[in-house]
């Protein structure tokens, strides 16, 4: 473990991010990120939708011959109809570790489900693979709101998270038993106080994966990220979560970073 203090300076106010890398370890194909056991928290508020005003009855003219009442004719909600979700393996992190990885044997055409819990607006990359590279995967919420179907015939998914709940992955095996990794990345957000420009992060490396952090910023602010580390310790990778451009490469031992942004969107 590798104790790791982050300083982010973004002139302008708004937000920046970036994803600390303990050197010496190889890095997964897809920039890792954030989980559960990081504190993150949506950007995004919901906001109540105006109430209509209240309407007044008028008074009517009674009748005055012998009436019955009437019990109400208004039908009960329907019921809601049950999503029927699977059963399902729940995803750990490491304490302070923002990428988990999961291995395990699936059988021919056997289907595998897992699940995490994550907050709205976090940014999630996961991958399934296995020796024949023959493995199907789906993503899908607790709502039932589908972020990858099965039909799609692939193992890779990243976007920001439309909502807090638990998301379920599907992996359903290819031709021959095999082996399989899931790995799992949920970027943890950084928060700014308002009219705050800069924050300290104070984190721990864990088992050699990246530790990432998001933030979003404009174009044409400044971003400055400093980590208090030697860069055969660890260093820094930037790279932005729209236009998948790196930045900055922790294999080349960034310890600093400076840069005019180019285009508005979450960096990571």
């Amino acid at each position: 473990m590798r104790h790791i203090k982050l300083f982010v300076f973004i002139s302008t106010i708004t937000a920046l991010a970036m994803a600390v890398v303990a050197c010496g370890v190889s890095t997964p194909a897809a920039p890792s990120i954030d989980s559960l056991g990081t504190t993150v928290a949506s950007t995004l508020t919901a906001y109540p939708s105006p109430q209509p005003s209240p309407t007044v009855a008028q008074p009517t003219a009674l009748p005055t011959a012998t009436n019955t009442s009437v019990p109400p004719t208004i039908p009960p909600p329907p019921p809601q109809p049950s999503l029927n979700l699977p059963a399902a393996t729940r995803i750990s992190f490491a304490t302070g570790a923002t990428e988990s990885v999961t291995t395990g044997t699936i059988q021919p055409g056997q289907t595998l489900n897992f699940v995490v819990k994550a907050l709205q607006s976090q940014p999630m990359i996961v991958s399934a693979d296995s020796p024949n590279h023959d493995l199907n995967l789906a993503v899908f919420g607790a709502n039932g709101a589908v972020l990858l179907s099965a039909s799609q015939n692939t193992t890779n998914w990243q976007g920001l998270l439309p909502a807090t709940q638990d998301y379920y992955f599907q992996i359903t095996g290819g031709a021959a038993a095999e082996n399989f990794t899931l790995n799992l990345i949920i970027v943890a957000r950084i928060q700014f106080g308002v009219g705050q420009i800069q924050t300290t992060l104070q984190g721990t490396t864990v088992n050699g994966f990246a530790v990432s952090y998001v933030a979003r910023a404009q174009a044409g602010q400044r971003m400055d990220v400093t980590i208090n580390t030697d860069p055969n310790i660890a260093a820094l990778t930037v790279w932005g979560f729209n236009d998948g451009q790196p930045y900055a490469r922790a294999q080349n031992g960034v310890t600093n970073f400076s840069m005019t942004l180019p285009s508005t969107q979450d960096y990571i």
